[in-house]
């Protein structure tokens, strides 16, 4: 009878053990799933939150042009003729003057480089010009698309015979042709420098120089696209 009862009491404790070790496998299971699901929730958010910043800056420099400098030392080397400065054959900062007027864009220098000096389109653009023009030698204008807004912009003095031609689609920084030789036919005589004007209107206007200040109202200084 006492074996019974031993048995017995053996059995309930066991049935008691194993109940508490059920029990705590199960609790521990359910504590060790939600930290799992939490950590891959977790990621996944930063994982979205890296595609939405990601697709915000691909926003953002798709609302902004790439502007690049059509010569090497562009601003360093406008040291004579700025946007606006008025000329005559009495009063220039270059000599002999045969110009009379106030400069339509800025004039960068290179009488001091003998070697090839390539000239680069500032933007993606359109040729809607490309020749010999007198006063310039090689002139190329193309129309850019800056910041949703259309531009004429007229490089002069270039080498006739490298001018890229028009109609021709080009991309920014892509080479357009070469400034030309200093006083050569190539620019008409003219010292070695690159004329670059800033056209707001719709027609193809050539003129380097304007009599009046008012003259200056659809141009604009070449140097405000660099700010």
């Amino acid at each position: 009878m006492k074996k019974i009862i031993k048995t017995s009491n053996l059995i309930y404790t066991l049935t008691v053990v194993v109940i508490i070790l059920i029990a705590l496998f199960v609790l521990w299971q359910t504590d060790k799933t939600p930290r799992y699901n939490n950590q891959n929730n977790t990621n996944d958010n930063i994982a979205k939150q890296e595609n939405v910043n990601s697709s915000n800056k691909n926003f953002e420099n798709n609302n902004h042009s790439t502007l690049v400098f059509p010569v090497a030392e562009f601003k360093e080397r406008i040291t004579k003729k700025s946007f606006g400065t008025y000329v005559n054959p009495n009063d220039s900062p270059v000599s002999p003057e045969r110009f009379q007027g106030y400069h339509t864009g800025v004039d960068v220098e290179y009488a001091d480089i003998t070697t090839d000096v390539a000239v680069v389109a500032i933007a993606d653009g359109l040729i809607v010009f490309s020749g010999r023009v007198s006063g310039y030698g090689g002139l190329v204008v193309i129309r850019h698309n800056i910041d949703g807004k259309s531009y004429l912009v007229f490089y002069g003095h270039l080498n006739p015979s490298s001018l890229l031609a028009k109609d021709a689609s080009i991309s920014a920084g892509q080479e357009i042709g070469q400034l030309g030789q200093a006083y050569s036919s190539e620019i008409d005589g003219e010292r070695r420098h690159l004329h670059l004007a800033v056209y707001t209107g719709s027609d193809i206007n050539m003129l380097g120089y304007t009599q009046t200040k008012e003259g200056l109202s659809k141009w604009i200084d070449p140097l405000t696209l660099w700010p």
